[in-house]
């Protein structure tokens, strides 16, 4: 169709200036204008991407404010644009903006991000037991996607961490895409939770590989190297959590980050004192068999 399009114009054009220079030129101006029109949400959306890569949503949400406000925006924008609201805190706008996608007839793949999206925003609400319940209609109804895979177990963990359905859900979602970071990270807790540690490390490892910039990666990593008693490169993953991009979508504050370093550095400071009351106790012995 599009390609129909542009033949036309072609064609609308050449008749033009055909015709008279004067009104080849106003065609070539109204055909300009339309294109500006046409592409205006695109450019907008470039323009957010770029600001979003680089950290700075309330620009970005300003940009993708503007492709929406255009009227003409397709799904897919709009779907990033509630992706953003979220990211800020705006939960209320970005659900009213897939609650107004699903109120139409909208492509399945636009649906079923729709319906993921307005899940996160019912768990940003505090309605835990209403965004599982909606994703896992989503789920049985044979939809699949990583989104859904990653969001799903994540929400399986904070409703039930240690249970096996939990554990073979975020396996099964591992089993479908082993190389993204969520459900990398659902993977490494549902292992932590059984206290399979050296399984927790494989995959933190693989994660950590890619030196990813989102907190919880970093964070997971420290809990498992913290268990498993590597206290100097816990504390390094923790450093780490400061060079990365927090968002209200963020589930690791930077309270609970200090709060696991302070606890390494106690037991740092409870092994350090072991280790010197058993090195005097040694001399001691030591002096008096002397």
């Amino acid at each position: 169709m599009k390609y129909l399009y542009f033949i036309v114009a072609a064609a609308a054009l050449i008749l033009s200036y055909r015709y008279s220079w004067i009104l080849g030129i106003i065609v070539s101006l109204v055909l300009l204008l339309y294109v500006i029109y046409y592409y205006l949400p695109q450019i907008y959306r470039a323009k957010g991407r770029q600001y979003f890569n680089e950290g700075n949503y309330s620009a970005a949400k300003r940009m993708f404010k503007k492709a929406v406000d255009t009227g003409h925006a397709k799904g897919d924008i709009r779907m990033e644009y509630s992706y953003i609201l979220l990211r800020t805190g705006d939960v209320d706008e970005a659900e009213q903006i897939v609650n107004n996608m699903l109120c139409y007839k909208i492509k399945p793949e636009y649906r079923g991000r729709a319906i993921i999206q307005r899940c996160m925003c019912y768990y940003k609400k505090g309605e835990l037991d209403e965004a599982l319940e909606d994703g896992m209609e989503l789920f049985n109804e044979g939809y699949r996607s990583i989104m859904l895979y990653g969001m799903l177990g994540f929400f399986k963990i904070l409703k039930d961490p240690i249970s096996q359905e939990t554990f073979d859900f975020c396996l099964e979602a591992y089993d479908y895409a082993d190389d993204d970071r969520d459900i990398c990270d659902n993977m490494l807790i549902c292992y932590y939770n059984r206290g399979k540690y050296e399984e927790a490390k494989e995959i933190s490892d693989k994660v950590l590989e890619k030196n990813p910039k989102f907190v919880e990666a970093w964070y997971h990593g420290a809990q498992v190297d913290y268990k498993l008693g590597h206290y100097t490169e816990a504390l390094q993953k923790l450093e780490k959590t400061k060079s990365c991009n927090r968002s209200y979508m963020t589930t690791i504050s930077e309270l609970e980050v200090e709060k696991l370093k302070n606890e390494i550095m106690q037991k740092i400071g409870s092994k350090d004192a072991e280790t010197q009351k058993l090195s005097d106790t040694n001399e001691d012995a030591e002096n008096a068999s002397k």
